[in-house]
This record gives C-alpha cells, structure tokens and sequence, in this order.
C-alpha cells in the first residue's frame, strides 16, 4: 500500500512589473487567466494555502503577511510576465521558506503566424533569470522546473521538488522506537544522538522487553480475532501455520502499535540479540512486515539511523522497504535482497499472494512465529542509504536497478527479491564502500533519483549518485 503522507502546502505567488498595469492593456486578463490556470494544476498535486498575482510591493507586503499567518511548507514563484528581482528577494528572505520556481509561459510554440501580442503575452523568461540571478549572489537557496504548464513530465518534476521540500521539513517529526538497544559490534549503526537531531532532526526512545511484553499482555482479544478473520482473506495460508502461532504473532502487532502511538513514534527498531529468552517469547516480525505497509520506518538490530532514514523516504515516496544486499550472483549481475525476516508486504508481486507459515527462529529455546515467503513486484527501484561523515553531516548514497520478472525461489523459506543494479554488481559494491554505505539500507519504488536529490540538498546532506 502507499501510505497517505499529507500533501504539500503551498503558497503560490505571481509576479509582474508595476509599469504593466498602465500599459499592458488586454494582456493583463491574460497573465490573470494565466496564473488562474497554473494555481489549478498546481493545486492537483499541492495543499494551496495562499495565491496572489502580485504587481506592486504593496501587493507583496499583504502576501508575506498572509503566508506568515499560514503553516506553509514551500513558496512556489511564477513570472507571468517580466518581473524585477527586488520585487520579491526582499520577502523571500524574511520569510526564510523553501523556494521553488516554476518557470512557465501561456504559450507552448511559435507559431508561424506570430505577432508582437504573442511576444507580450508570454515573456517570463527574464524575469525569472533577474530573480535567480539575485537568489544566488545572495546565497538563498531555491529549486527551479522549467516547463510549459500542461506537459504532464514537468508538472510530474514540479511536484517531485515540493514534495522532496515537504519531506525534508518532515525531519524534525521522525521518532523511532527503539526495542533491544543496538547489536554488539555493528560499527555503522554508531551515532551521536545529539547531532542526528540537531543535524538532520530524528530523535529516539528507548523501550525493554518488559515494558513490551506489558504491552502485548493488554491487548484486546476482540482486535486479535478481527485482525485474524481479515488476515486469512489476505494471506495464503500455508499448511502448518498453527492458529496460536498466527494468534501471537497478531497481538505483538498491535502491542508494537500501542507503544508506537505512546510514544508518538512513527519508526521502529529490534534487535532481536538482547530479546533471545524464552520469557520473551515470539520474535515480532509478522508485526514488522505488516507496520512497514502502514508507512512505519524501520531497519534491524536496532538500526536507529535507517529506521529513520526508511521514515524519512515514505515522507517523501509514501513507499519504502527495509533492506540489504545478502549474496551476488556475478554471473547475471543480480544482488540477492533479504534479511532475516523483515520486509515490507506492499513491494510483494501482484500476482500471487503473500504466504503466511509457520517458521522456527534459529536460536534453540525460542518459539516459533509466523514468517512469511514472497518476493517483490517486478519493476524499477531505488536503493538508499544514509550515514554520517567526518565533518558532522550525513551523506545519501543512491542507485537504482530492475527487479527481473523471473520464477519464484520456492525454496528458499523467507521473502526476498532480486535486482539487477544500474551498473555492474561489482562497480556498485566498490563504489558503494568507498563513499561508505552501511549493510542496511531502504529500497523506494520507480527512479526517485532527483527527488533524493532534492531532499539531500534541503536537509544539507552529500548526496551521491551511484548509477552515474
């Protein structure tokens, strides 16, 4: 499923020169009708919270008081005609928000008919460079989409860069959940918790196995049953998956979303090392499959950074995947993608359900729970990972790669998929390494690499691109 991350919300200015309001004539309704326009599809994709075509300062100044007044997350600027640069850099900087500006005109061609009108109606061009120019000799930050209002390829860009906009400031809200502290050893889950806040902004909350197991013992049976019924709808069912077994594993879901909604979390982390007791009974990873399709971050053995990093992707995507790169196959350039359990039931191929069974975890003493085997759906990916560098601030590393339509493995025992990487395996696992990618990582559907770029760039990341 696609989590419903909340949409955009936009202010949308206009801009023109003062001067055209005495002498522009009937071009003014045009440049009005135009703005009309763009403010609809811009509103296809966005939260509109405020619009004005602005001619004067005046008509300026009452626009920063309005989007003062407005939980804004992005001011998108148009010229619908020639506009000067002091118009609006003055506010743009008071109002310190993140800036996009789409670049449009009324007309797509030039026609073999064309006039001096034609040339009145549409002259934005400089306008936008005067204020551009301006944003970058004052080092303020901005993203531009050049682009004629109705092709669909540029209206998809233009709300790709709100979006990734939207996503960043989404930052300081990521909370994880933490249940078994980290995994002795694993050197690249390290972090200063201090500058992971204060440098990106995710926090963390630490939880013990009692305080869970609290938790799981105040569940409600009746929820349990329910969640039972619409499950067997759902899943395939496979032989031996004992109803007990299924039973459990439902009530450590909903205690992990009770102290989720406690704590005001929306990502989690286990590891899975420090909760090996039989006291503690059943692993919960039916509960992680399932929370990761309910747009819950998450990453293994308390991998506190990428359970934020997977949170901070379905801010943007709505979509995300724990994961990482278990085994190669060199001869058909293909990395083996799983992990001991976990991953998300919404990248599962569409023509076959995701099979429920019983599974025994491989430390003896520990209960069996319910596993699940399926592989992901066919198609484009984008792999991700976040981590900090020397200097204080955090680096993304991105590629992309096809997932093979191929027959399933159906003997291997746990979900899994394969992909095929932009560039030779053994490029991208160099290259990988050397600008240094941690063993997990999150995985986003299509190619989302400008996005990420976008995203990197607003949260004052590196950003790497490994299929280049």
């Amino acid at each position: 499923m696609i989590f419903p991350v909340n949409q955009p919300k936009v202010a949308y200015i206009g801009l023109s020169l003062e001067l055209y309001l005495s002498t522009s004539g009937g071009s003014l309704d045009i440049w009005r009708q135009a703005f009309d326009h763009w403010s609809g599809k811009l509103a296809s994709f966005a939260d509109l919270r405020y619009r004005k075509l602005c001619f004067t300062d005046a008509e300026v100044a009452e626009a920063k008081e309005a989007i003062k007044k407005e939980n804004v997350d992005v001011i998108v600027l148009s010229a619908v005609s020639y506009t000067p640069s002091m118009l609006i850099v003055p506010t743009l900087k008071e109002l310190n928000l993140p800036i996009v500006i789409w670049s449009t005109q009324d007309a797509a061609v030039i026609s073999d008919t064309y006039a001096p009108v034609d040339l009145t109606n549409n002259h934005t061009v400089q306008g936008i460079q005067d204020i551009t120019n301006v944003l970058f000799q004052s080092q303020i930050p901005f993203s531009i989409v050049t682009g004629h209002w109705q092709n669909e390829a540029v209206l998809t860009k233009l709300a790709g860069k709100i979006s990734a906009l939207r996503a960043a400031k989404a930052a300081g809200d990521i909370r994880v959940l933490a249940l078994g502290g980290a995994f002795a050893g694993m050197g690249d889950f390290d972090f200063d918790p201090e500058f992971l806040h204060s440098a990106w902004g995710p926090q963390a909350v630490n939880i013990d196995a009692p305080e869970f197991l609290d938790a799981v013992a105040k569940v409600d049976e009746n929820e349990v049953k329910k969640q039972h019924s619409k499950d067997l709808e759902f899943f395939e069912i496979a032989p031996g998956l004992e109803v007990e077994t299924h039973l459990e594993s439902i009530r450590r879901k909903l205690a992990v979303e009770s102290l989720l909604k406690k704590y005001q979390a929306n990502a989690f982390t286990m590891n899975f090392t420090n909760l090996l007791a039989p006291s503690f009974g059943q692993l919960p990873f039916y509960a992680i499959n399932c929370l990761m399709a309910e747009g819950i971050g998450y990453a293994g053995e308390g991998d506190i950074l990428r359970a934020a990093a997977m949170r901070q992707l379905i801010e943007l995507t709505g979509e995300a995947n724990f994961t990482e790169i278990y085994t190669v196959d060199f001869k058909r350039d293909l990395f083996f993608m799983s992990h001991m359990q976990e991953c998300n039931i919404s990248i599962a191929r569409k023509d076959r359900k995701v099979r429920l069974k019983q599974m025994p975890f491989w430390v003896p003493g520990m209960p069996d729970y319910t596993g699940m085997f399926f592989t992901a759906e066919p198609g484009t990916y984008t792999l991700v990972c976040i981590t900090p560098v020397p200097g204080k601030k955090f680096r993304m590393i991105a590629f992309t790669g096809e997932v093979p339509d191929l027959p399933v493995l159906e003997t291997y025992n746990r979900a899994y998929w394969l992909l095929h990487p932009s560039r030779p395996v053994t490029e991208i696992l160099d290259d990988y390494s050397l600008y240094g990618g941690a063993h997990h990582l999150s995985s986003v559907p299509g190619n989302r690499m400008a996005d990420l770029q976008t995203l990197a760039a607003e949260l004052g990341f590196e950003f790497v691109d490994l299929d280049r």
